[in-house]
């Protein structure tokens, strides 16, 4: 069930059931010599749809703006500032609260989005705590990137090993491959120089330079990420996994608390 394919009155309906909505983030920004643009948002709204169509489950609207201006040097790339992510969501959060909402589920495509997302509902958390949501019911966040679902995981790494990379990595590339094949790109023959452990853990979180230094330090968009290696079949086998352990990581939330 998609909320923006529903009507008011489903909606009020589908609460009588559940208080749990999936909200998929993405961001629009340069993915390397082969990948979409579109890359975070695409792969993050795909995997919810799918896990809607499947489960009791509700997908909100994607969030596609991501906080990503260490790309900015690379055309088509369109970021926005952390405190304008965190406004979105906190509006986001605060008008679905406001009809009953109360386990709010953030499937990311994004590490960039992270900081930002769980400053916003730390902030909405310290709302209900110094008692000035206007005696609003409890809330419960969870956030899960979708590339660390553990059958995700498993199969990114036997497929690259450390070709995966950081950035416009070949497993979410194979996923936008297999979503849509008719925007299947060529990569170059390069030899991308693969990362190491403690470049990986400092970096986390998209922790990057600015975009005229990172471009200098990466300059065809990959940040260790052997993109070659993406297929459309394994986009395939990427796809179902998340789409399995997913459903059980969002059920698992809601029983929960």
């Amino acid at each position: 069930m998609e909320l923006i394919f529903s009507t008011w009155n489903e909606v009020e309906a589908y609460l009588d059931r559940s208080k749990g909505i999936v909200i998929p983030l993405g961001s629009i920004e340069q993915h390397g010599p082969n990948g979409l643009i579109g890359t975070d948002a695409l792969c993050a709204e795909a995997i919810a749809r799918r896990m809607a169509s499947e489960g009791e489950i509700l997908v909100g609207p994607t969030i596609s703006f991501g906080v990503a201006p260490f790309n900015l040097a690379f055309p088509g790339t369109i970021s926005v500032r952390s405190t304008t992510l965190m406004a979105l969501v906190t509006d986001y959060v605060r008008s679905l609260a406001k009809h009953g909402f109360e386990h709010f589920y953030f499937l990311n495509g994004h590490g960039g989005n992270l900081g930002p997302l769980r400053a916003a509902c730390q902030d909405l958390q310290a709302e209900r705590s110094y008692g000035e949501d206007g005696g609003q019911r409890s809330i419960r966040f969870f956030f899960r990137s979708w590339w660390e679902f553990p059958t995700v995981d498993t199969l990114r790494r036997e497929f690259y090993d450390d070709g995966e990379g950081m950035h416009a990595t070949p497993s979410e590339i194979a996923v936008t491959q297999a979503l849509f094949p008719e925007h299947v790109k060529a990569a170059p023959p390069t030899n991308v120089a693969r990362l190491s452990t403690s470049y990986l853990r400092e970096h986390a979180g998209d922790n990057h330079a600015d975009a005229h230094q990172h471009r200098q330090h990466f300059p065809d968009g990959r940040v260790g990420s052997e993109s070659g290696l993406a297929t459309p079949q394994q986009g395939l086998m990427l796809l179902d996994a998340a789409i399995s352990d997913g459903i059980c990581d969002y059920k698992s939330f809601l029983e929960s608390f």
